[in-house]
């Protein structure tokens, strides 16, 4: 049996989606098998649990020109995170933050405050630029919005928070590193965008170690919709448990 756009309601609404919730979706269109109606079913489905009073947003990265990315960027240029991020971008409606390698894309009422700024301001210093995890950025603003995160038959290990998570911990550790006369020569340590160096360090948190911690916890949510899959965890549990993973690993030093 093909999915229906009810399937993918009905799905989304076990994981516990309701209407008003923002929610961003990691996915895999063939993981679903057969849709009936192709893409337009599957975001329709997601548009009917968050109804008119929420919000929908799809990663829409950089990955296959990755080193040229800040040079190459323009606002039309194509998602490398799977079929449904692409057709989603395009549609009526649809807004595109201007970021050169972590944009997202929005529909909703909160549309344009999610992807109006994205590193203008509050930039934080990081291994993919200053500007994609910045302090106006879509993903700061999913976070303190209280956002659900869907991943449609790929597993956590596509969340993309990680890297916000990263960003946010290296920012806390520069802070608190501020006025050393170390503050420098560790910063110069930190991988950085286009900066060549073997030797640079950058925090690593694998998204199937925190999954593990989540799943214990009861916050990570199932359901299934024809032959995917879908996980559904809190924006904040998400974040809340990574940073708490690298602060203990920052305390062993």
């Amino acid at each position: 049996m093909a999915v229906t756009q009810n399937d993918v309601k009905n799905a989304a609404q076990a994981l516990g989606i309701q209407p008003g919730d923002t929610v961003l979706v990691h996915s895999s269109f063939k993981s679903l098998g057969p849709v009936e109606g192709g893409a337009a079913t599957v975001i329709g489905g997601f548009l009917d649990a968050v109804g008119p009073e929420g919000n929908l947003v799809f990663p829409t990265l950089c990955q296959q020109d990755f080193g040229h990315a800040y040079e190459n960027w323009h606002m039309d240029a194509p998602s490398d995170v799977g079929y449904l991020t692409n057709y989603f971008r395009k549609l009526p409606g649809a807004l595109r933050s201007d970021q050169a390698t972590h944009s997202v894309a929005a529909m909703g009422p909160d549309a344009h405050y999610l992807t109006c700024t994205h590193g203008q301001t509050g930039q934080r210093y990081g291994v993919y630029g200053d500007t994609p995890f910045s302090a106006d950025s879509p993903w700061e603003k999913m976070y303190k919005m209280g956002a659900k995160m869907v991943c449609l038959g790929v597993g956590l290990r596509k969340c993309t928070f990680r890297h916000y998570a990263e960003y946010c911990f290296v920012e806390k550790c520069l802070i608190k590193a501020e006025g050393s006369p170390e503050y420098d020569h560790l910063k110069a340590q930190l991988k950085y965008f286009g900066r060549t160096d073997p030797n640079g360090i950058w925090p690593h948190i694998e998204n199937e170690y925190v999954q593990a911690f989540l799943e214990t916890a009861g916050q990570v949510h199932h359901a299934q919709c024809g032959d995917a899959e879908l996980l559904l965890v809190n924006v904040a549990d998400f974040l809340n448990c990574a940073w708490d993973l690298m602060d203990k690993l920052d305390e062993k030093g």
